[in-house]
């Protein structure tokens, strides 16, 4: 698939980076995961079809930002880009460290001054971005970051419940969460601002599939919560994630 050009009337170009089990990707194209099932059943109901590339985060919202896609996969309802009012995954971050780092619990002050690697270009959640004690060490990829992470030159990691427990196996580290939870935000498929309208039809037809048991049902196929689980669980509180 190639990567650049617009979009046709029928097809959606869509950019984001691997992040399992939401999106799985292959010789540079996204072609499964939970948030490729959501979309590929949403605009199959839409009478449209899409193509889903990876690319690097940066150049991925750069690129969505110029038109040149039409969404970005999995972001935060952030400006310039447009959202419904139906998230169809979240992001609760925590704190990781090796198995046998010498602590458990996670407190802020406890980061003061401490290096941490996180990832260049995601947006975090404002009270994280807002934190101003640590020293970021900024990684192109969540693997890279746990890689470094593996060869101690950093002790502690910014990542996610869901992808960093899959990638630390898929490399090899023996890794622990430190508690409680850091943050969370809910994430949508968001749009160029151009194309507000396919972004409310879009979330019309989500808001069917939450409705029918449609995404409770493509959840089920990757991991042991449903949709309306993962949505309970990020409810601001962090209930049940710790």
């Amino acid at each position: 698939m190639a990567c650049a050009g617009a979009a046709t009337s029928d097809t959606v170009r869509l950019c984001g980076v691997e992040w399992p089990p939401f999106t799985y990707a292959e010789n540079g194209n996204i072609e499964s995961g939970i948030s490729f099932r959501i979309y590929q059943e949403a605009f199959r109901r839409l009478g449209m079809s899409f193509e889903a590339h990876a690319l690097p985060w940066p150049r991925c919202l750069r690129l969505v930002e110029l038109g040149h896609y039409d969404a970005v996969i999995d972001n935060a309802d952030l400006e310039p880009f447009v959202a419904g009012s139906h998230p169809t995954a979240s992001y609760p971050l925590a704190i990781y460290v090796l198995a046998d780092f010498p602590v458990d619990d996670f407190s802020w002050d406890f980061m003061r001054r401490k290096r941490i690697g996180m990832v260049r270009g995601y947006d975090y959640t404002p009270t994280i971005a807002a934190f101003e004690g640590w020293r970021p060490r900024y990684f192109t990829t969540d693997e890279q970051m746990l890689r470094v992470l593996q060869a101690g030159r950093i002790d502690y990691a910014l990542g996610d419940l869901y992808s960093v427990p899959i990638l630390s196996e898929r490399i090899g580290i023996e890794i622990k969460r430190l508690r409680p939870l850091v943050d969370s935000t809910n994430l949508y498929l968001v749009f160029n601002a151009d194309r507000a309208d396919l972004m409310r039809r879009y979330d019309a037809v989500i808001g069917q599939m939450i409705e029918d048991g449609t995404l409770d049902a493509i959840y089920l196929e990757f991991m042991p919560l449903t949709y309306s689980d993962v949505m309970r669980l990020n409810d601001g509180t962090h209930a049940g994630f710790d």
